[in-house]
């Protein structure tokens, strides 16, 4: 009896200097997280005589991102000396995870992966006081931390940049655009605000009958109109516009009425359109020159 009592004490011993010997509680956050993306994806359970099954999006995702989380983390368990590699790619995934796989297991596999990946990254082999271990960890997660927020500030403050515009409306029996791309929201100074707007690129642009109406300010209007209507050169056209309405003629037999604005985008913009008694409220454009033979200016 005594023996076997030995004998598990030296077990016991010899398991805390190998998990002492490595980022053993790094990896068990990270195997955690792989278990908590891959699980929901598959997860059935039996509730009375009911069996529920939770079918999710992202399986395949789900079962690439855990198992790539679990290789990591038993990475960090039996190949110490790749913790940075590991550590780094397991933040990745962590995050990646967040928007392909169900929330990165319902937020439950992102933490545990980025929690794994900061007590790797902070994990060191040299002997340091505990104080030290605890400022390396902090450092570490401060590091993460500003990192996230750069990540999502920067792009925000890159849309909010704006532009100065003053808006301008354009009526038109037929409008044609080519090489229509949408580019979703994007916000510009407007009149003196800032204003969302919708933003497309086109490669070219051509209408019939129509009549441009702009704000010259102190209660003035400049109307240009052009009965043999305009078309712009052969360049990519940036357009900025606050509301489009008219008609969608789909292979010239089915009319749709359409109203968008930055409150209601359109859905799905085809590569190339063709509206009819279309108004559209424009922001600004930028690239391109526009062609409008006997055009007729009045100020009004």
């Amino acid at each position: 009896m005594g023996m076997a009592q030995e004998r598990a004490r030296q077990v016991l011993r010899d398991f805390g200097h190998w998990r002492r010997s490595r980022p053993f509680t790094a990896g068990m956050f990270l195997v955690l997280s792989s278990v908590a993306i891959m699980t929901p994806p598959y997860a059935t359970f039996r509730w009375g005589d009911v069996l529920v099954s939770i079918t999710t999006i992202g399986g395949v995702s789900a079962l690439l991102i855990g198992t790539l989380l679990a290789i990591c983390g038993l990475s960090l368990w039996f190949r110490p000396q790749f913790r940075f590699a590991a550590a780094l790619t397991a933040m990745l995934l962590s995050l990646v995870a967040l928007g392909v796989t169900n929330l990165g297991g319902f937020l439950v596999g992102t933490l545990a992966g980025v929690i794994g990946a900061a007590l790797a990254l902070a994990w060191t082999d040299q002997p340091r006081a505990p104080r030290g271990k605890r400022r390396s960890v902090l450092r570490c997660l401060v590091v993460i931390g500003l990192v996230a927020v750069a990540i999502e500030v920067l792009p925000v403050a890159a849309r909010d940049e704006v532009t100065p515009a003053r808006s301008w409306t354009l009526s038109a029996s037929t409008l044609r655009l080519y090489g229509v791309v949408y580019h979703g929201i994007e916000r510009i100074l407007v009149d003196g605000s800032p204003t969302m707007t919708m933003k497309f690129t086109v490669k070219r642009i051509e209408a019939t009958d129509p009549v441009q109406v702009g704000e010259l300010g102190n209660g003035h209007k400049v109307v240009i109109a052009a009965r043999r209507g305009f078309s712009t050169a052969s360049s990519t056209i940036e357009l900025f516009a606050l509301r489009v309405t008219g008609v969608v003629n789909l292979l010239g037999l089915v009319g749709i009425p359409v109203d968008f604005t930055p409150g209601h985008p359109p859905p799905l913009v085809p590569p190339s359109v063709v509206l009819t008694e279309v108004t559209t409220i424009n922001a600004q454009v930028r690239g391109g020159t526009i062609v409008i033979p006997n055009a007729r200016l009045t100020i009004r």
